[in-house]
């Protein structure tokens, strides 16, 4: 089955791809580096944040994506099952690693702080197939079997979940290495008070926790 409506723009899910993969990939480093428990904190509050933002990002594709998208690309079944497999495997490790943080966020405890930093590692490379994959076959399937609104609506899922309080900084790190055009296409989707908020007060914000997180 293929809708009569013209190709969707999936361009959106790259950008948070993008976000995954580079906040992800460094958890492990920041962790071990945490040898006080103040640094420990900071670095345990945007790990729990960019954990969840992966959750929220495959929770979306389990419950809105595989759902329309299965039954319409019968051929691909195997597909679809190897990704909600992954997702599996990735959430098995977030459910470790979010089991270690509370103490070592007060104590960070060197002994914790590897476990996490090895479970992370430790499907990593799960992760980076799991992103591949969709970027090159999934993707392309969406943009051609789903509605702009039953993309729309993932997007919107996404949204929701994230605590409006946070929505700004997140917004910074999506943007944070979008060149000028993905920039500008992205913000044209945000609505635009939360588009002047974040010229206005986002973008200073996520710079400053950005150098905190990073020093």
């Amino acid at each position: 089955m293929t809708t009569d409506n013209p190709r969707i723009d999936t361009r959106d899910m790259l950008l948070i791809h993008r976000v995954i993969r580079r906040e992800i990939s460094r958890l492990p480093a920041l962790i071990r580096a945490a040898t006080e428990p103040g640094r420990a904190a900071r670095i345990a509050v945007h790990a729990r944040e960019m954990l969840d933002f992966l959750h929220i990002h495959h929770t979306g594709e389990d419950e809105l994506l595989w759902p329309v998208l299965r039954p319409r690309v019968s051929l691909d079944g195997d597909l679809i099952d190897r990704m909600e497999e992954q997702h599996a495997q990735i959430s098995a490790a977030i459910t470790d690693v979010l089991h270690d943080l509370p103490a070592w966020t007060s104590s960070a405890d060197p002994a914790a702080g590897e476990r996490m930093a090895t479970r992370l590692e430790s499907v990593s490379d799960v992760l980076a197939a799991h992103l591949a994959e969709e970027e090159q076959r999934i993707l392309p399937l969406a943009s051609e079997h789903l509605t702009q609104q039953e993309w729309d609506v993932l997007a919107q899922h996404g949204f929701a979940a994230i605590p409006a309080r946070r929505r700004l900084v997140i917004l910074g790190h999506i943007l944070q290495e979008a060149d000028d055009a993905e920039r500008q296409w992205f913000l044209q989707r945000v609505p635009l008070p939360a588009r002047f908020a974040f010229v206005l007060i986002g973008r200073r914000q996520h710079a400053r926790e950005a150098v905190a997180i990073a020093s």
